[in-house]
């Protein structure tokens, strides 16, 4: 099984929020899953169905997946792999061989070819041509198979993968009320259609759930930007087109990786893609030039069919495909259409070469999705290898108005001054370590606790340890059965509470069904988990609890036993309730040591980058004192940042001052210690200060502005902490180091240094770079 990220399990717990009370919905319901490309919308929703198999519905229903192109039979294969064990059968249309669908089952069919028409040639009316929507002799066209699985009660639910391609065209819209009629229709995107209004989701008659960006890019799981055509001016003596500049550049780059990858001994051959200019299905004349002219190209290089390392996935030409998406696969070039880059996984695919024939293009996220995931879903050391690149014949790049698409691509770069003096600072990447959870140690832990209870030694036989368990727990079969209330009488229902204590009520022990044990079992145990992550603690108290009923002789063919020891006895409860809390207590004491055990920092030394990348939310500005060429900050950054900033211009005593970026290994970082506000555990984290000066007297600046309620936060606190501790260490190793919190008042700039943080503005000193303070 998939071991989701905090960010996944999170969206499907939001899904499920969502889309329960529209089950009770009048009519049929929507929802929307807003999820960015490479997020992993087909695992999500796969755990989501896995989650809403255990919930109790109101109701019986089919599922229809619907994907584009021949991406349905690839969304199968990887639900097949994640719901092996469900109730769930999953059939594509010609699987179909009952006269309607059971429940659970699962239709995945290709949205496109379902919904095509033909001209009927006696009525010159359009019908569906697709074989499994006309009518068919055996009686099991869909839409046959549809209308008997609604009267045999079962509602349909639709579930629409990128449904941003066609969804909305007549046909499409006229198949979901003709022949779907959907209870409840799910929209899977990262750019989704329908609308979502506010008062339809307060009135349970619509669901939204959105999956941020920021949290994907931080996961691991896809690269943390794009860069658009980079360093491409190296090219244009070397190239007699702009179709060969792009391709000389894009090749260089692929090369350049490749070597990094082997460096860094990791085995990954990077992948570059060429797609053709037409956006037709069908390969155009203009394909064929364009295809011939980057073959020609590419033999030039070496990159041939015939050598094994140039593939083509055309509708008509498909060559050198086999086990391309294996990362280490020997195809360097891919040259395609637009058809293959939605829904394709290849997640080695890291440069994109995008030949068009019109002047100007918007880039989305969407657009190049294909080189967005990560080839391991996770980020490496090397920060080159962590980023996506394209390269463009086009005159003009337009970056599409949502603000993740702004900060994602980079299409402006700023280049190191000459004549600065350079600099080195230590600086520490933190990888994500402490995710909130009980980890794997625990399991021990709660074990040796319940052995301590109960008395049990390791040389206890399993009769001896289920003796002295026995002594404390309900372990009986007629110790576990639920008493309910048996031939009671109420004449008057209005008087119940009164005369309830009064009467002699006779009870009955009654077994319970292990689906209702199973129920139960999960749910005292996720409570159990807290104030741990439920979702990601769950499985490991599960294996710890597990794993001590097999010292007393329940192995795994007797679990639903030890689950109903747990779910029907108030009395067990208690005892494992204090055990698990006396656990807790242990585990908390050994937690930070393991995390700090775990590779989850890179020490690196911090100097200015040689080039930086900036998006569309960044504007230029002029300067004398950066330390780039182009002064690119962000348009939003804060009224303190832009005073600094101006400061920092107008004084003689600066040679030269940078804008820190952050949560990449290139920038500067120093780790802190912070209390997660949830879990109340310490645990490590990146302080990324917003500016590094270098004065003339050579002594250096770092300073972080904050304002408003930020000046009182905790973390601000740790952080300030954490930079003058750093300042220190700096000093006592020869450098000459200064910096603070720094606050904007209506008289100027304050700033606080003292090693020991204090929110009382009265405390602060009068920051003056004049002065270089």
């Amino acid at each position: 099984m998939i071991e989701l990220k905090e960010y996944q399990q999170t969206a499907v717990s939001n899904l499920l929020k969502q889309i329960r009370p529209l089950f009770g919905s009048v009519g049929s319901a929507s929802c929307v899953f807003k999820a960015p490309t490479g997020s992993g919308k087909t695992i999500m929703m796969a755990e989501f169905l896995q989650r809403l198999a255990s919930e109790e519905l109101p109701g019986k229903y089919v599922f229809i997946w619907t994907s584009l192109y021949d991406l349905h039979s690839q969304s199968k294969a990887k639900l097949a792999s994640y719901l092996h064990d469900s109730r769930y059968n999953l059939l594509i249309l010609d699987e179909i061989g009952q006269d309607a669908l059971d429940e659970n089952s699962i239709i995945f069919v290709n949205w496109h070819s379902l919904t095509s028409t033909r001209q009927n040639g006696e009525s010159s009316q359009r019908e569906w041509s697709n074989a499994f929507v006309r009518e068919r002799e055996d009686g099991r066209s869909i839409v046959d198979v549809l209308e008997r699985t609604r009267d045999a009660g079962r509602e349909i639910i639709l579930i629409v993968d990128e449904a941003h391609r066609n969804y909305l065209t007549e046909n499409s819209q006229r198949f979901v009320a003709e022949v779907f009629k959907p209870k409840l229709t799910i929209e899977v995107s990262a750019t989704p259609l329908l609308r979502v209004e506010a008062e339809d989701v307060i009135n349970k008659k619509a669901g939204f759930v959105s999956v941020p960006f920021d949290e994907v890019a931080k996961s691991g799981l896809i690269k943390q930007e794009t860069i658009i055509n980079q360093s491409i001016g190296h090219y244009v003596d070397l190239a007699s087109s702009a179709d060969s500049i792009v391709l000389e550049a894009a090749l260089a780059k692929r090369t350049e990786l490749a070597e990094l990858y082997k460096k860094s001994n990791i085995a990954i051959n990077p992948l570059l893609l060429v797609q053709l200019p037409s956006e037709s299905e069908k390969t155009s004349t203009l394909d064929k030039s364009v295809r011939e002219e980057v073959e020609n190209l590419l033999s030039g290089h070496g990159i041939t069919y015939e050598s094994g390392n140039l593939a083509v996935w055309l509708a008509d030409d498909k060559q050198n495909l086999a086990l391309i998406e294996k990362n280490q696969s020997e195809v360097d070039v891919l040259i395609f259409k637009e058809a293959v880059a939605v829904g394709w996984d290849c997640p080695r695919a890291q440069i994109l070469v995008m030949l068009r024939a019109i002047r100007s293009m918007t880039f989305e996220i969407q657009t190049v999705g294909r080189i967005l995931r990560m080839p391991e879903a996770k980020h490496y050391d090397e920060p080159i290898l962590n980023k996506a690149y394209v390269y463009t014949n086009i005159a003009n790049i337009a970056v599409s108005n949502k603000p993740e698409d702004l900060d994602f691509f980079k299409n402006k770069f700023s280049h190191l001054k000459n004549s600065i003096s350079k600099i080195q600072l230590p600086s520490v990447y933190l990888h994500r370590q402490d995710y909130g959870d009980l980890t794997a140690s625990f399991s021990g832990i709660l074990v040796k606790c319940l052995n301590e209870r109960f008395g049990i030694s390791q040389t206890d036989m399993v009769n001896q340890a289920y003796d002295k368990a026995d002594v404390e727990l309900e372990l009986y079969a007629e110790e576990l059965k639920t008493p309910l209330l048996a031939d009671v009488v109420f004449h008057n229902l209005d008087e119940i509470q009164d005369e309830i204590g009064s009467l002699d009520l006779e009870r009955i022990q009654a077994d319970v069904s292990d689906a209702n044990i199973q129920k139960e079992f999960d749910y005292i145990l996720k409570a159990w988990c807290l104030p741990y992550a439920p979702v990601r603690s769950f499985s490991k108290l599960k294996t710890a609890i597990y794993k001590w009923f097999s010292y007393i002789g329940y192995d795994q063919a007797k679990w639903h036993e030890a689950q109903r020891v747990i779910a029907c006895s108030s009395k067990n409860q208690t005892v494992f309730d204090e055990v698990i809390k006396t656990a807790k207590l242990r585990y908390e004491k050994v937690k930070p040591a393991e995390i700090a055990e775990r590779k989850t920092t890179t020490n690196y030394i911090f100097v200015l980058p040689e080039v930086d990348t900036f998006g569309e939310n960044y504007e230029l500005l002029p300067n004398k004192h950066y330390a780039l060429d182009e002064c690119y900050l962000r348009k939003d950054r804060s009224e303190p940042e832009k005073y600094l900033e101006k400061a920092l211009e107008d004084s003689n005593k600066v040679e030269w001052w940078y804008k820190n970026g952050e949560s990449q290994q290139q920038y500067f970082a120093i780790p802190y210690k912070t209390t997660d506000e949830e879990t109340k555990l310490v645990k490590i984290a990146s302080f990324y200060p917003d500016y590094v000066v270098k004065y003339n007297d050579g002594s250096l600046g770092i300073y972080d502005t904050k304002s408003g309620r930020t000046v009182t936060e905790l973390s601000t606190h740790d952080k300030s902490n954490a930079l003058q501790e750093y300042i220190k260490l700096q000093n006592a190793d020869g450098k000459f180091v200064k910096g603070g919190i720094l606050n904007k008042r209506p008289d100027g700039l304050y700033v606080y240094t003292e090693a020991s943080y204090d929110p009382n503005l009265k405390k602060w000193t009068r920051f003056n770079v004049a002065q270089n303070l």
